[in-house]
């Protein structure tokens, strides 16, 4: 008897899952079951040096399962190293079973690094990555610098050619339109912008002596 209602139990108890299967009212997320993600960043301006630190301004990252997120700030400044206004950075990211994608944007107006070394009256850094289950593909179209000046040179409006490295005597480097990709370009791929990054270098023994970026935009889309 024992036995009997045992088994009875057993297939009482497996019909309601059986059902519930067959009407889809089972749901598993679907970052869990098919391996889609996103995640992005964008920072209007961040400084590491000796002399201010690690400093970062408007910095915006995306949740796990996407949606938006925005940060603001009116001016950043650090003395002698950098100004800014109308700092703002966005991130949106969708996660879909066809298609996953994210763009990040950070932006910067009336940028004013190092005393005057560098100055722009805008800098926007934009990164997409997209994934749909057979390629990824990361862009960084819409990315642009205005009225850029470095060292008393002008540069043309519009986003230098990828990784343009400008040389700072007594200071370092610049690199304009830093582009680094990630991924496999197959299911999934990355891309970070820096659209202007300083590396501060020690005049003397030419060791590293710190950073200042402004606009980044992060992005990575797996599917």
């Amino acid at each position: 008897m024992n036995t009997l209602l045992s088994c009875k139990r057993a297939r009482a108890g497996r019909w309601p899952l059986i059902a519930l299967l067959i009407l889809g009212t089972v749901a598993v997320p679907r970052g869990s079951a098919w391996g889609q993600s996103v995640a992005g960043r964008g920072v209007a301006a961040r400084l590491n040096t000796p002399a201010t630190g690690l400093q970062v301004f408007a910095r915006a990252v995306l949740p796990a399962g996407g949606g938006m997120v925005q940060a603001e700030l009116d001016t950043a400044g650090a003395a002698n190293t950098l100004g800014a206004a109308g700092l703002t950075s966005i991130v949106t990211g969708q996660v879909d079973q066809a298609l996953v994608s994210v763009t990040a944007t950070a932006e910067a107006a009336d940028v004013n690094i190092l005393d005057g070394l560098i100055t722009a009256k805008s800098v926007l850094a934009l990164a997409t990555s997209y994934a749909n289950g057979t390629s990824a593909w990361s862009e960084a179209d819409g990315s642009t610098l205005l009225s850029l000046v470095i060292a008393g040179n002008a540069y043309p409006d519009g986003a230098p050619d990828p990784n343009t490295r400008v040389e700072l005597p007594g200071v370092g480097y610049a690199v304009l339109n830093e582009q680094i990709a990630r991924g496999d370009g197959l299911q999934s791929a990355g891309l970070t912008v820096n659209m202007i990054h300083v590396y501060l270098l020690d005049p003397v023994s030419g060791a590293a002596a710190g950073e200042i970026v402004v606009g980044v935009a992060t992005c990575t889309a797996t599917l």
